[in-house]
Parts: C-alpha cells; structure tokens; sequence
C-alpha cells in the first residue's frame, strides 16, 4: 500500500513503472533530510545522478519550488519540488525524452532514534512504457541502492 500523496496524472494506477523501495538508518531524521535535500550531493552516494544544476528557486538545499535539471539513468531530466515538509515528505515531478514521472519520499521517526525511508517512483509515456521490462528492475535496484547509501551517509556523521 501507498503512503505516498500522488498529485492527479502521476497515481499508481496506470503508470507504466512503479517502483518502492524501503530501508532504516540509525541516523536521525535530521541527519537523513539534510542528504536528502542537497540534489547537488546525491553523487556523494547516489552514482545514477550526473550533472546536477539549479533552473530556478532556493539552491543548493533544496524547499517547494525548487527546480533543477540532471541526469539519472542516462536521460536528462528537468525537476521541480512539489512537496516538502521538513524532515518527513519531499517530492518532485519531472520529465525527460518522452516520459515524466514522480518521485516522492516518506522520512519516518523510528522510537530507537533512526528513521525509516521509503521512496517510490511512477512514469508514464511512450519512453517509460517501451524501456519498463528493463527501466523498472534498474530503478528497483538502483533505488535501493539510493536507500542505503543515504541510510549510511547519515549515519556517518559527515554533512552535505
């Protein structure tokens, strides 16, 4: 089941990927979200994202309205913030050669002082239909990478 607040045209029902992915960090949510909020040092630990830029809002850390343009999965993707709620929920849409989608994430106090993470994605269009059968097992893979290695960079105590 989905905790993720889906805005009209990207919901999981009829997208041609879905994809979840969950993990725990021992780090507190503060730790976690100020990862999380830095596009311009997700390469620090995410190595699917290439040539992060602002287009436009606040910059490097990122609040509603932000946009940025980069590169994830080989494609060029431009992305505005259309969530944000500090240390709980940041969300963007995007597009890029021929698909556009919506990537969400649910920061989650746990009582022993860490947080659990979850992510999930939906793209629709003609691109993200074609590539599924080889689009959404590398996002499966490559985002739980994402997950784990945000889960261990917060918990290493270094800051973006």
């Amino acid at each position: 089941m989905s905790i993720i607040e889906w805005p009209a045209g990207h919901e999981v029902a009829g997208a041609a990927i879905h994809e979840t992915n969950v993990g725990v960090s021992r780090a507190a949510p503060e730790a976690v979200w100020a990862w999380l909020v830095r596009p311009d040092r997700w390469g620090d630990y995410y190595g699917n994202a290439w040539l992060v830029r602002s287009c436009g809002g606040r910059w490097p850390e990122v609040t509603l309205g932000s946009r940025f343009s980069w590169v994830t999965f080989g494609a060029p993707v431009t992305t505005e913030i259309t969530e944000y709620e500090p240390l709980r929920r940041l969300a963007w849409t995007g597009s890029g050669l021929g698909s556009r989608g919506h990537h969400a994430w649910v920061l989650t106090a746990r009582t022993d002082g860490g947080t659990d993470i979850r992510t999930e994605e939906t793209q629709r269009g003609a691109a993200s239909k074609l590539l599924s059968p080889v689009l959404a097992p590398a996002m499966r893979r490559m985002h739980q990478r994402w997950v784990d290695n945000l889960a261990r960079i917060a918990e290493s105590g270094r800051r973006p």
